[in-house]
């Protein structure tokens, strides 16, 4: 199993990569080196709080889209369903958001009845 700076690191690569920045882009966008991405996206590195914010900003997610979701953590070439599910509704607003859920749920009741 992955350590939490690996996750953290994997996901930051995971945004870093679908906004199109360089490592060197998303350092000069937080004010650090290329180095110390690379550190941080190899989970070498941690980062402090305070960076966890300025990282989420410069790859414009919420500093929650940096961590996994239960079993999930971003990998290199993950042919996974669940990256694909997350990326299109990073996109929805609040309430398409609620609608899917709503939807989901009901999908899981019809489930469990039969």
């Amino acid at each position: 199993m992955a350590t939490l700076e690996e996750q953290l690191g994997a996901m930051v690569k995971h945004h870093r990569v679908r906004a199109g920045l360089s490592q060197q882009d998303l350092a000069d966008r937080i004010g650090k080196t290329s180095v110390t991405v690379s550190r941080i996206e190899t989970g070498k590195s941690a980062t402090k709080f305070e960076g966890l914010s300025s990282l989420a900003s410069a790859l414009g997610v919420d500093v929650r889209d940096l961590f996994g979701i239960g079993q999930f953590a971003a990998s290199d070439g993950r042919a996974d369903p669940l990256v694909a599910i997350i990326d299109q509704l990073s996109a929805l607003n609040d309430a398409e958001i609620q609608v899917i859920a709503e939807i989901i749920g009901s999908a899981l009741k019809l489930k469990s009845a039969k």
